[in-house]
């Protein structure tokens, strides 16, 4: 069935036997043709099933790789929010660091004391520091002032003078100078 033969040839007016020959080989040449086509037809249905696969593995793979950037924006968003609270308290343990990389250069002590200034509490402190710093200079420039004035003139006292006398205690620093 499907094949002509020699007497099908003859009553279909195909007559001569290079002819019947011809058709032989074109049949055969299109089968030829046919059974490529299917194994490449396989072949591509083949390729397309890994490529499903590898589709579905991407997706998965991109699936995975979107949890992990979600889950580190969601880590780096916590430690930003907790960072402060964790640099306070690391502040709080290691003072003694803190205050060497806070004047390890003349820069970098004024720009520490700039950022203290702008907090109340620090600009209080900074205030007070600088008054008993004043103020202890005060006295020792009063000491040598009475003293010259006291060469000069042995019955020097500072009421003659006008002067404001010697306060008897030091000015008190606003944190033990230990």
């Amino acid at each position: 069935a499907g094949e002509i033969g020699p007497l099908s040839a003859d009553r279909l007016g195909l007559g001569s036997s290079s002819e019947f020959a011809r058709l032989k080989k074109e049949k055969e040449e299109m089968a030829l043709i046919l059974k490529s086509q299917a194994d490449e037809l396989a072949r591509l249905s083949g390729l397309t099933g890994s490529m499903r696969a590898e589709i579905s593995h991407l997706k998965e793979e991109n699936g995975r790789l979107m949890d992990e950037v979600f889950e580190a924006k969601r880590e780096m968003a916590e430690k930003e929010e907790t960072f402060p609270g964790r640099a306070a308290a690391w502040v709080e343990e290691n003072k003694a660091e803190a205050a060497r990389v806070m004047t390890a250069t003349p820069e970098t002590t004024m720009e520490s004391f700039r950022l203290l200034y702008r907090e109340p509490e620090g600009r209080k402190m900074i205030t007070a520091i600088g008054s008993f710093g004043f103020k202890s200079g005060q006295k020792k420039d009063m000491i040598a002032s009475h003293r010259v004035l006291l060469r000069r003139d042995p019955d020097f006292t500072a009421a003659s003078y006008g002067l404001a006398s010697i306060p008897e205690e030091e000015p008190t620093p606003p944190f033990p100078l230990d």
